[in-house]
């Protein structure tokens, strides 16, 4: 289906599920950005943070559980909260595909911003290759490459969907950020679409 198709198709699916996907969202997300800051202080008006301690890499299981939950709800499946927190038991395996995710995007940003964000959205599968039991003997590297083939031909259209989203973005600061309740679970779910859709129309 084409992006105005999918988006329309998302809207139906999610009506009635907006608030259990925007919290679930909202932990996943969290999770995987929690800082442990070292101290603050209050100067010109702002709170200014002094220096922090990332631990979103060591809760990157919670992002494949996030694709795990995802796609059950867009296939009718069974999903549960718990759902977040299932890949703890591939604690190693899915740390370790995180590390070298972050790693050899940060490297290629270091080379130019254009070449990492590319080099992201060439990551944008791994979340759902570590939920899929279909590769779970797939190791670290191998993820990542299968990540890359599969969406090669499709990065251009999945950036092209992120930037369909901004204006909704962008509207939302007028809402002092209300709108984002809708927006976030409205956002996530077609990324995830879409890149399900990759996943079940790829052939090896």
């Amino acid at each position: 289906m084409n992006r105005t198709e999918l988006k329309t198709w998302v809207k139906e699916k999610i009506k009635g599920h907006r608030l259990e996907l925007f919290i679930t969202i909202l932990v996943a997300g969290f999770l995987t950005n929690l800082t442990i800051w070292q101290g603050a202080s209050f100067e010109d008006g702002m709170v200014q943070a002094k220096g922090g301690i990332s631990l979103g890499i060591f809760f990157y299981f919670v992002e494949v559980g996030l694709a795990y939950y995802m796609v059950k709800f867009l296939n009718d499946k069974e999903y549960n909260f718990k759902d977040l927190f299932y890949f703890s038991k591939d604690y190693v395996r899915t740390l370790v595909t995180g590390l070298l995710e972050a790693i050899f995007v940060a490297l290629w940003t270091l080379l130019l911003i254009v070449p990492g964000i590319i080099k992201g959205i060439a990551y944008s599968l791994v979340p759902l290759i570590l939920a899929d039991d279909k590769y779970k003997d797939l190791k670290y590297t191998e993820v990542l490459k299968k990540s890359e083939a599969m969406m090669k031909g499709h990065k251009m259209d999945f950036f092209v969907l992120q930037l369909s989203f901004i204006g909704w973005h962008i509207l939302a600061i007028f809402t002092f950020f209300i709108l984002e309740i809708w927006i976030i679970p409205y956002q996530t779910t077609a990324n995830y679409k879409f890149l399900d859709d990759i996943m079940k129309n790829y052939k090896e």
